[in-house]
């Protein structure tokens, strides 16, 4: 829940169980102002989600209502995919004969080219780390925010972590960026690593919450 100072009107995250059924006196941390709160006089804490780190999208913010499902288009790639299956098995004889005819007409060339093909250069590896979306939250601990999570290497080569970094937003307005040390690894190709991370009093208006590893 939010409490709110009656006095220079700061904001606190506060789980409602420290406030109690029956409420009880708080202080205020930034004027020292103190009354009673109760649990019916606060206001619920934001509902956080993680977004991908693309562009338009952050996180955490207000969770959006769902979206309609697009019947319609999904009926619509149906029909033509049974048309197209539709007119493929009604062809298969031509079809199967025009590309019988064009790989006999193209198998000299192809076996007298081969020797003179290059090679495809080898890619290299490397490592690929990231925060899994799906496996992360942020919950309010004690009037704190916590990012929790996990990191996982989506490359082709072990790699490790040095960074976290949190940029927090308020829509498209990029408010402050903070970094902390966060030293996971090495991780082997698709290896994990959970992580968890305080933020103390992110910037006023804080509505997004944009974490990336370095």
């Amino acid at each position: 829940m939010i409490v709110t100072c009656l006095n220079c009107r700061a904001r606190y995250a506060v789980d409602p169980l420290k406030i109690g059924p029956s409420g009880r006196i708080v202080q205020c941390a930034r004027c020292t102002h103190r009354w009673f709160e109760t649990v019916e006089s606060g206001s619920p804490a934001p509902e956080l989600v993680i977004r991908p780190t693309t562009v338009g999208a952050s996180l955490p913010a207000v969770i959006p209502p769902k979206p309609a499902f697009p019947w319609a288009r999904v009926a619509l790639v149906v029909l033509v995919i049974a048309l197209i299956g539709a007119a493929l098995f009604a062809f298969r004889h031509e079809i199967s004969g025009m590309i019988a005819s064009a790989v006999s007409a193209s198998a000299p060339a192809t076996v007298a080219a081969a020797p003179s093909q290059a090679r495809p250069a080898a890619v290299p590896l490397r490592p690929h780390i990231e925060i899994d979306l799906e496996a992360s939250k942020i919950d309010v601990v004690d009037g704190r925010y916590v990012v929790r999570g996990e990191v996982v290497n989506n490359g082709t080569a072990a790699g490790s972590t040095s960074l976290l970094h949190v940029i927090f937003k308020r829509n498209d307005d990029v408010l402050g960026q903070r970094s902390f040390p966060m030293v996971e690894g090495p991780l082997p190709p698709g290896g994990r690593a959970s992580f968890s991370q305080a933020l103390d009093e992110p910037p006023a208006g804080t509505n997004e919450i944009v974490p990336v590893v370095e």
